[in-house]
Order: structure tokens, then C-alpha cells, then sequence
């Protein structure tokens, strides 16, 4: 699994049967090591991210059985949208991490008032 931010969506007028009615989202990951990524996953969402929303997603054998079939044509799914992220800065020597520290307490310091 990684965390991520979602920064747009790919629509498609033509794709496989299986992914009919499946939105798909372009993720971000999030980087962390110290070093810039320019990385973009797409992957498939159920649970109704948007953008600029930090989201938990897994590859693979796990991101299919959170879309819930096995044989869909998917590699990469968002399993849980996160509300809060609590980091140990003094631990922590990503960059990228701290910097979502920081964003995500701003989001819940605005939702609070």
C-alpha cells in the first residue's frame, strides 16, 4: 500500500466491460525518500476521492478485492480516503511526509472552524 494525493481524474468514453461505471483517479505518491518523484499511478476509486484528497491505495491482488472482482482489469485502488495523519517529525527524514504532516493538520484546522 502507499499514501497518496489525488490530483485529477482520466476519463474514458471507451474501456474494457469490467470497468464500466469505475471512476479513475491520477495519484501522486507520496515520496518517501528524499528525493522528488514525478510519479502518477492511476488507480481505480469506489469510494469517492477527490482532488487534493490524501488516499491510501494498494497494488495488485489487494486493489481488486477492495473494488471487490478478482478478474477486473485493474492494478491500483483507492482503499481508504484519510481524514488524519499523525507523524514524528523527529523520526521521519522524508521531506514529502513532513509536508503532508503539515498540509493535512491545515485541512483539519479549516473542517474545525
Amino acid at each position: 500500500m502507499f499514501l497518496g494525493k489525488v490530483i485529477g481524474t482520466a476519463w474514458s468514453t471507451k474501456k474494457t466491460a469490467n470497468l464500466e461505471g469505475i471512476r479513475l483517479l491520477l495519484v501522486h505518491p507520496c515520496d518517501l525518500n528524499k528525493e522528488p518523484t514525478t510519479n502518477l499511478v492511476v488507480v481505480a476509486d469506489r469510494l469517492g476521492a477527490g482532488p487534493g484528497e490524501i488516499v491510501i491505495c494498494a497494488y495488485g491482488r489487494a486493489a481488486r478485492s477492495a473494488i471487490g472482482d478478482q478478474e477486473m482489469s485493474i492494478e491500483a485502488a483507492v482503499v481508504a480516503i484519510v481524514d488524519k495523519v499523525d507523524i514524528d517529525l523527529r523520526l521521519s527524514k522524508s521531506i514529502d511526509l513532513a509536508e503532508l504532516h503539515r498540509e493535512m493538520n491545515e485541512i483539519n484546522r479549516i473542517n474545525e472552524t
